[in-house]
């Protein structure tokens, strides 16, 4: 299957502050410019964004308040960012979702166990040629695979717990194993991406993280019925005893 995400169709842009057609203010710079101290070279810009078919001219502002860029050429570094950044989000060390099994460490042949992954959105912040990067991982897809060659997924549903006096009920991530046996039920969580430079607009990352949870071991027995006359007291040696 296809991974990432479809590209975005917002498109953005920045002005610099205390610039008018070119000419700065005196004044305005600066009042302004000494906000910007994390490195050499700091431009206060406001960022812009609207849909890439549209004018820019008409985009609107994304926030009246002004974001530092630390380079002469901000936009250049800006696309540097860019190609660099699924590498970087790919690299965080993202936590893998949390694999529960309902009933675990056992459960029957024939019945329903109910599988689900808890997963929780991450932030990670970072220098990325003398920039500042702030990056969202957001679980947005999910894939279970239940040991025994059956694989559910990728799914937008992670599943959900069941209270104990109903487990057995199937589930939209609930399984039934065909035989006994142990079994090695695993999941993978993947994540997409957003970041943001210097503050400014969040910008989606194009491509995804795969994080796998450890797997678990679960034994499938098989459930026998036999009707008894005596109960263990009366025959030590019936079935069951």
């Amino acid at each position: 299957m296809p991974v990432g995400i479809p590209d975005d169709p917002e498109g953005y842009r920045f002005e610099p502050v205390c610039f008018d057609d070119l000419a700065g203010d005196v004044s305005c710079l600066a009042a302004n410019q000494a906000a910007c101290t994390a490195g050499e070279d700091g431009r206060l810009v406001y960022w812009f964004s609207g849909l890439k078919a549209t004018d820019p001219s008409t985009w609107e502002k994304v926030s009246e308040t002004p974001s530092c860029i630390y380079s002469e050429e901000p936009v250049d570094v800006g696309e540097q960012i860019q190609a660099q950044i699924l590498t970087a989000f790919q690299e965080r060390p993202i936590a893998s979702g949390k694999l529960v099994l309902q009933p675990s460490p056992h459960t029957l042949v024939g019945m329903e166990t109910n599988v689900y992954v808890e997963a929780a959105e991450q932030v990670f912040e970072m220098v990325l040629l003398d920039q500042t990067v702030r990056i969202v991982a957001t679980p947005t897809e999910f894939e279970l695979n239940y040991g025994d060659g059956t694989v559910y997924g990728p799914t937008s549903v992670p599943g959900a717990p069941l209270a104990q006096d109903r487990w057995g009920e199937q589930t939209q991530t609930s399984h039934k194993y065909d035989a006994s046996g142990d079994y090695q039920v695993g999941a993978t969580v993947h994540f997409s991406g957003t970041y943001s430079v210097n503050g400014g607009p969040m910008i989606p990352i194009d491509g995804r993280a795969a994080v796998s949870s450890e797997s678990q071991t679960l034994s499938v027995w098989r459930a026998e019925t036999r009707s008894v006359a005596d109960n263990c007291l009366v025959n030590p040696n019936g079935v069951g005893c």
